[in-house]
């Protein structure tokens, strides 16, 4: 468990645990949070009240649509900005494909470039949320291996999830900077 949490690690868990008990051990409130990454990178954002009513088990969580994955959950607090968090992490995994087929080398690093359009607010918002809509269905399953479809699959969570908060860069621009919140693995390490 990462992210808004008071101790950040690796922990084990009873399968069928609460979500809320497994942010609560790592030192934080579903209360306190936005939303929650659920299965790492190549998972799926759930809202604060999706993640107050599943456990940790493959049939609660397939009930919101999504699975536990690697098991890595990562916490996004309240005044985090998960459009900006999606977009950047999105960023690096465009960055990291291995430059074999169309969808990683011109598709993720378009959808991270039409997310950090949405994060910027404004005018921009409208057509970059259509122009992604229309890239999500033409990159999902094309890929020689399946990191553009982890991609496509954050990316459409982070639409559900927050969608509201869209709406909000169209109207008011950029959510002020209050991040790095969400850790991003670099070489050698995560920073």
């Amino acid at each position: 468990m990462t992210g808004a949490v008071t101790h950040p690690g690796v922990y084990e868990v009873e399968g069928g645990s609460s979500l809320a008990a497994a942010v609560e051990g790592a030192g934080s409130r579903l209360d306190d949070l936005q939303a929650v990454l659920v299965g790492g990178y190549f998972g799926s954002w759930i809202s604060v009240s999706e993640a107050s009513h599943v456990t940790l088990g493959a049939a609660s969580l397939g009930l919101v649509g999504v699975a536990l994955g690697c098991g890595a959950l990562v916490a996004l607090p309240r005044g985090a900005c998960g459009v900006a968090e999606t977009a950047r992490i999105t960023r690096w995994m465009a960055d990291q494909n291995a430059g074999q087929c169309g969808p990683c080398v011109f598709g993720l690093p378009a959808l991270a470039d039409q997310l950090a359009a949405i994060a910027r607010g404004g005018r921009s918002v409208d057509p970059a949320y259509r122009e992604l809509s229309g890239l999500l269905p033409e990159i999902e399953g094309r890929g020689a291996c399946r990191h553009p479809d982890g991609v496509v699959r954050l990316v459409r969570s982070a639409l559900r999830v927050f969608g509201t908060e869209i709406g909000e860069h169209h109207h008011r621009g950029p959510c002020a900077p209050s991040g790095p919140w969400l850790p991003t693995p670099t070489i050698g390490g995560w920073r």
